[in-house]
């Protein structure tokens, strides 16, 4: 089996060699355990976390905002729920009446339909 690598090409940056600060030595700068400074690219007050942070009591009103609105919603689906059951309940409170309905009248046209089957056989 035959192997294939590929490699990146080298790339080539020009140099000036005229510019004596591109040949100049760069000192060492020692590592700052320090603060950062208030002028300095790190301080946190300049970053967009701390200024996108809301405050303690932004976050508590937010809370509280939320919080009612979930107890509003709650008594809302309490509500609905509510009326789902009546809803349900109506429906087959219907339905009884209807089987109600249906064997009254069945058995008031039985009692007719055999009072004039007796009648007509009396005729006979």
């Amino acid at each position: 089996m035959a192997t294939v690598s590929a490699q990146a090409a080298p790339t080539v940056t020009a140099i000036d060699v005229a510019d004596p600060t591109l040949m100049a030595p760069v000192p060492a700068q020692p590592i700052s355990t320090a603060q950062p400074t208030k002028n300095s690219v790190m301080n946190i007050s300049d970053t967009l976390a701390a200024q996108l942070q809301p405050s303690d009591k932004a976050l508590s009103d937010a809370n509280q905002q939320l919080l009612s609105r979930n107890a509003q919603l709650q008594r809302e689906l309490n509500d609905l729920q509510t009326q789902v059951n009546v809803l349900v309940y109506e429906s087959k409170g219907q339905l009884f009446l209807y089987g109600a309905f249906t064997v009254l009248i069945s058995l008031l046209v039985g009692i007719f339909v055999s009072w004039l089957v007796f009648v007509r056989r009396e005729r006979w």
